[in-house]
């Protein structure tokens, strides 16, 4: 995932599309904090452009859970809460499980390669303790065998339930992670692929997620006790 804290258009891309995708690089790194309101005129002076497409954006991105309109009041970053993700995590458990069933008999050695590449991206950034890379590496190799399922509904579902997840992670600096344990997870997962081990496949991939999913409630939790003490 491309980075920058400044809009330089690129075209054929439609300008919707990159002010979107700008916007949600924004949120997810941080550089717009929950609850900032997102102002149409200084953004629409900021890029250059009319306000018609930052509208459009803004639409867009309220339907992917990133913002929030209110009417009279704005556009704001939406706030995280405990609850959003009690709801995700296991709906993305569950479907992330299937999606790797489905891709056990469609996956070729091309894409295992791949995945092993992520992997080893994964490792090298865990080591160095960057945290955005390996995000944006522990994606990749998701994406992978997401998509390799060839299932375009169940597709296109997790795209969304993921953007969202991948927010919810970078927005707490999730850095707590196990990186030992998802280590050796992605590990076992390309093993079973190897495998074809279709029934412990899903059940693996499921477990890893409701893995985080505890972690991530714990840390949340843990932030709201400090805030209570103080």
């Amino acid at each position: 995932m491309e980075s920058s804290n400044e809009f330089i258009p690129v075209y054929p891309a439609s300008l919707v599309t990159q002010i979107t995708q700008f916007l949600t690089n924004a949120i997810i790194e941080g550089r717009l904090k929950e609850g900032e309101r997102l102002i149409e005129n200084e953004l629409q002076r900021k890029f250059g452009i009319s306000r018609a497409p930052i509208r459009e954006s803004f639409r867009i991105l309220e339907k992917n859970g990133l913002v929030i309109t209110i009417p009279r009041k704005g556009t704001f970053v939406r706030k995280i809460t405990q609850k959003d993700i009690e709801e995700i995590f296991p709906i993305i458990a569950l479907l992330e499980g299937l999606a790797a069933r489905l891709a056990v008999s469609q996956l070729e050695n091309d894409d295992i390669e791949e995945m092993k590449l992520a992997l080893t991206k994964m490792t090298d950034a865990a080591e160095k303790k960057d945290f955005e890379s390996y995000i944006n590496y522990h994606t990749e190799y998701h994406e992978i065998f997401i998509y390799a399922s060839k299932n375009e509904t169940l597709i296109g579902l997790l795209e969304n339930l993921r953007r969202q997840n991948i927010w919810f992670r970078s927005a707490y600096r999730y850095v707590q992670e196990s990186f030992e344990y998802t280590l050796r997870v992605h590990r076992e997962i390309i093993d079973l692929f190897i495998k074809k081990d279709a029934e412990r496949l899903e059940a693996l991939v499921n477990e890893h997620i409701i893995f985080a999913f505890h972690r991530l409630v714990h840390f949340l939790g843990s932030k709201n006790e400090e805030k209570m003490e103080r």
